[in-house]
């Protein structure tokens, strides 16, 4: 299939553009190289295209099951958003969806450098801050999560109903309950749902904070 060959083809090229970039950062430290070389000539590379190709690439992973195919999708989208950072530096959103591609395969170092290098471009940027936060809401590192998510918020996200979710999850383990029930009820106007429209009753009862429920979810 032409998609498969054309995966390969970038992932092959991937490679080659990783390989070069630690031999080039060996020859800094060690003193061989003076100036940048360069082996490509990124103002040569239609961006446009790459990025297409890399949306639709990560987009095919999230849909795929798990199997190979899954794994090719995402190694195709992480070369092609690779590209991009050096096709494009400037721009957010290959630096994001690196990070959320190397938080999925587990490398967390180099998930939080490529959220860094975008929160460096512009640090607030709702859609960097709303991943970082996701990154640190799978550690349940929740006051890193709060900071991140309330920029987001403050910066477009506002009507971004899984953002809305997440806060009144986090406040509700923080006992804020009065935040907590707030964005709950955005998220059920939103989205209605039986489950939230619960927790919203639950909230709502006086003795909330004595049951069983309330201190299994601040666990």
């Amino acid at each position: 299939m032409k998609i498969c060959r054309n995966i390969k083809l970038f992932a092959l090229l991937f490679s080659v553009l990783l390989a070069y970039s630690v031999n080039a950062s060996c020859a800094v430290q060690s003193g061989r190289l003076e100036y940048n070389s360069v082996l490509f000539d990124y103002s040569k590379f239609n961006t446009a295209k790459i990025k297409k190709d890399a949306d639709l690439y990560f987009e095919l992973f999230l849909k795929s099951e798990a199997g190979e195919m899954k794994n090719t999708y995402l190694y195709a989208a992480m070369s092609k958003y690779y590209l991009l950072t050096k096709a494009a530096p400037s721009k957010i959103e290959p630096y994001v969806q690196l990070g959320r591609i190397y938080d999925y395969i587990n490398k967390p170092r180099l998930a939080k450098e490529n959220f860094s290098r975008a929160k460096n471009i512009d640090a607030e940027n709702p859609f960097t801050n709303f991943y970082f936060g996701e990154f640190y809401f799978k550690r349940r590192d929740y006051k890193k999560v709060l900071k991140h998510y309330n920029v987001a918020y403050n910066n477009g996200y506002n009507n971004n109903y899984e953002l809305n979710l997440r806060l009144a999850t986090i406040y509700e383990k923080f006992a804020d309950l009065v935040n907590a029930k707030k964005f709950y009820e955005v998220s059920y106007s939103m989205k209605p749902d039986t489950e939230i429209q619960q927790k919203i009753q639950l909230l709502n009862e006086l003795n909330y904070d004595k049951t069983e429920y309330y201190h299994s979810i601040r666990e």
